[in-house]
């Protein structure tokens, strides 16, 4: 009996790592979903990625990848340090004022994909200047923007990302949604759903032997 309360205990404190490297591990990558339903029928969308200091703010990139409800061929447009392809990934740096990825959409469905960032992660100028990637939707003639936002610029949402101020730090990231369109979560590293699943294992199991 008491070896078996022992091995539960293990059990659930493996699950507990689990989840917290699953949060610990999921602040690089992150899901975006747009509800486009209420949009009409075609569009635009333009996702920037741009710095608050120009020059000083720490080199960064942002992936664009996993896109659904996307069509590869629609017409893009780009400003500023834009690379890629759907299909391999598009890559947006911080390099520039203004690094914008313009592209046609059709809406009526739900479009998502995933947003991954990487490069420096601190800044020691003393000013912590980061980076913010936002989303915006137009409509057909780039007159209207799309889901009522309560943003004064009309963006549907968007990821600051803060670097550290010491040595050794990762930074820190916070995202914000405008509309109901529009919405971010946690992706976790395929590394932590191997854990979360052992974790899931081990408590199974020792609840098994316990019964």
């Amino acid at each position: 009996m008491h070896a078996n309360k022992l091995t539960l205990r293990t059990a659930i404190a493996a699950l507990a790592l689990a989840f917290g490297s699953s949060a610990a591990l999921a602040d690089t990558t992150l899901a975006v979903s747009i509800d486009t339903s209420m949009f009409g029928d075609t569009g635009w969308l333009d996702f920037q990625y741009n710095p608050a200091n120009p020059g000083i703010s720490p080199a960064t990139t942002v992936t664009l990848s996993g896109f659904q409800g996307f069509d590869e061929g629609a017409v893009v447009e780009t400003i500023g340090q834009v690379t890629g392809s759907q299909a391999t990934g598009y890559v947006i740096g911080n390099g520039d004022s203004l690094n914008s990825l313009f592209r046609a959409v059709d809406y009526g469905q739900v479009l998502s994909f995933n947003v991954t960032f990487s490069g420096d992660n601190v800044d020691l100028s003393g000013g912590a200047y980061g980076s913010t990637f936002a989303i915006w939707a137009y409509d057909a003639g780039v007159t209207t923007a799309l889901g009522s936002s309560s943003a004064a610029d009309g963006r549907l949402a968007d990821i600051t990302w803060a670097p550290a101020t010491t040595v050794g730090g990762s930074g820190s990231f916070a995202s914000a949604s405008y509309s109901d369109a529009a919405a971010i979560s946690p992706v976790p590293e395929p590394s932590s759903w191997l854990m979360l699943g052992i974790g899931a294992m081990l408590v199974a199991g020792a609840a098994r032997r316990r019964a």
